[in-house]
């Protein structure tokens, strides 16, 4: 009989390394939700940058349409402020007392009062016309 000899027969055993793939498919189901959990909260997180996107753009538009209401009211103020400034001058030169003496006299036909037209008033002066003078 002959008998072999196992000692050389058995070779060392070799270890595969983990392989991505095999995993994935070893634990199914658990693996791919996962992924889809994972892929759901990156998909909200971008939809959520685009909202706050979109929202800060929308307040810029409102910031700029507040902003040309503004310049447009500043500029009526300022054309407001120049027609006061110039009813004020206006008004200061028809109220000037020279011109409503050139008034009174050319337009009106007023004259200035001769020496009998002249009346005082008063309780010390004789001339005042009040009916005490003695």
């Amino acid at each position: 009989m002959v008998v072999a000899n196992n000692a050389y027969a058995h070779l060392p055993k070799v270890y595969p390394y983990p392989d991505s793939r095999t995993q994935l498919h070893t634990k199914g189901k658990a693996k791919t939700r996962h992924l889809d959990t994972r892929q759901l909260r990156r998909i909200a997180a971008g939809v959520l940058v685009v909202f706050l996107a979109l929202v800060v753009v929308y307040r810029y538009g409102q910031i700029s349409a507040i902003n040309m209401q503004i310049n447009e009211q500043t500029r009526t103020r300022d054309s407001l402020l120049d027609e006061q400034r110039h009813l004020t001058i206006t008004i200061s030169e028809l109220t000037a007392l020279g011109r409503l003496e050139q008034v009174a006299i050319e337009e009106l036909g007023m004259r200035y009062p001769g020496p009998d037209q002249i009346r005082y008033v008063g309780g010390n002066n004789p001339e005042s016309g009040d009916g005490d003078g003695d």
